[in-house]
């Protein structure tokens, strides 16, 4: 270890150690002896999005869903089904593509070196033919129309298309019917070689892990792939005007109730500087507006509105910004002007000091006791920097957030003239009208 340069970070108590190995692969370590359970996650930096792109000075443009796709082939092996390899480890396997990574993961409390092994050789000895690939496309077709059978496909994917006139975010992450029927092989494996480098990706572990003898075994493991040490792709994402594309879309399911979703797009730029500042100004916000201890949420369930709490989130990456709120009602318009209201409300006065405090106090506490959990941990923490952000400096930007900071946030970042309402309506058959 007396080479090996080794980066710590602290924050709530807890140590993480990072280092690049020879190959490129950064590896992240957080000792936590006192759980039973180890987590291993092993992630690309490779998702929905990157369908377009340079790498060592050449541009590719790949089919929508090849990350996806790529995924399922991952777990492909012609001997004995991965999922099983685990099971009779008494380990448990998943993965996940997002729209920036693909995460590989899997945790175990006993025999976690042998599930190591195995899932860095799942994903880096992959084994992909023309015949896996051809079975695949049918897999993920019917899956793909599994998914449009379910209202909240129309509705995520008709807000994002709303929102956005290019940018990849607006196509869905496991591709369209279409576009799988044009990734080939050939295709694949050059995805494969290209995002698979262990230079684009990053291995998590958690857990009682000793942390320098850890990092020597992956050195030595690591070093039998003989993977070429590459440059990172480059995503590339078309210019992206600031208007929303569309203000509205609507939809018609056959449907126990409606839904909407409001989406508020605003410049990514303005998230450069101070973001996890920024992020958690907007989160608290989110929070006071629609939270189930809101008013407006009060007001919103008496009336009849809605019946189950508002889904909201505040979403930035590469070239995109927006803050989301909606629920299930046969109110949409009624609850559509609603919100608007509201917004403006606080854009115009701003919180209340109590309501803010007590806010503030309560997502401190539920962000210190998510550390109480091995498995929050893991996922937040590898979530986090998978998404270029500072885990630790998000629990610090709510520590010292201030009111003028959270009023500030809503008048910035809420343009009420820049939205997209995405709106599934029940069918009229079905609506007893």
């Amino acid at each position: 270890m007396a080479n090996r340069k080794v980066n710590l970070i602290e924050g709530l108590g807890e140590k993480v150690y990072v280092t690049t190995l020879s190959n490129g692969l950064e590896v992240h370590i957080m000792p936590k002896p006192h759980f039973a359970k180890k987590y291993a996650f092993f992630a690309t930096q490779y998702g929905g999005i990157y369908n377009d792109y340079w790498f060592e000075g050449k541009r590719y443009e790949m089919p929508h869903g090849t990350a996806h796709f790529l995924e399922h082939q991952i777990f492909e092996d012609n001997e004995k089904s991965n999922f099983e390899k685990f099971e009779e480890l008494g380990a448990n396997l998943n993965a996940y593509t997002s729209f920036t990574s693909t995460v590989y993961h899997f945790d175990s409390i006993e025999h976690f070196d042998t599930g190591l092994k195995l899932l860095i050789d799942m994903v880096q000895k992959t084994d992909i033919t023309e015949a896996s690939v051809l079975k695949e496309i049918e897999v993920i077709d019917q899956e793909i129309r599994m998914y449009m059978d379910e209202p909240t496909w129309d509705l995520s994917t008709n807000l994002y298309r709303g929102l956005f006139h290019h940018h990849p975010i607006r196509n869905e992450i496991a591709g369209s019917t279409e576009s799988i029927r044009e990734i080939t092989k050939e295709k694949i494996m050059t995805c494969y070689d290209h995002f698979y480098s262990p230079s684009n990706m990053t291995l998590f572990l958690y857990g009682a892990i000793e942390v320098d003898s850890t990092f020597e075994w992956l050195e030595a493991y690591f070093d039998k792939f003989r993977f070429r040490h590459t440059e990172k792709p480059k995503l590339i994402i078309p210019e992206e005007p600031y208007p929303v594309n569309y203000r509205r879309l609507d939809s018609y399911k056959r449907i126990g109730k409606g839904m909407m979703l409001v989406g508020f797009k605003t410049d990514p730029r303005l998230f450069e500087e101070n973001k996890e500042d920024k992020i958690a100004a907007l989160k608290i916000a989110n929070d006071l507006m629609f939270g189930r201890s809101s008013e407006f949420f009060l007001m919103a369930y008496e009336k009849g509105l809605v019946a189950d709490g508002f889904d909201f989130d505040t979403q930035v990456g590469e070239g995109y910004a927006m803050s989301l709120v909606g629920n299930e009602t046969d109110h949409i318009d009624e609850l559509y002007e609603l919100i608007l209201s509201e917004i403006q409300k606080h854009k115009d006065q701003g919180f209340k000091a109590d309501d803010f405090m007590r806010m503030k106090r309560k997502i401190l506490g539920r962000s210190i006791s998510s550390f109480n959990s091995l498995q929050s941990i893991a996922g937040n923490y590898t979530q986090s920097v998978m998404r270029g952000n500072d885990l630790f400096k998000q629990m610090e930007a709510y520590k010292n957030l201030t009111i003028e900071a959270v009023n500030q946030a809503v008048i910035s970042f809420y343009d009420l003239e820049n939205h997209t309402l995405s709106a599934v309506h029940k069918q009229k058959s079905d609506a007893n009208e």
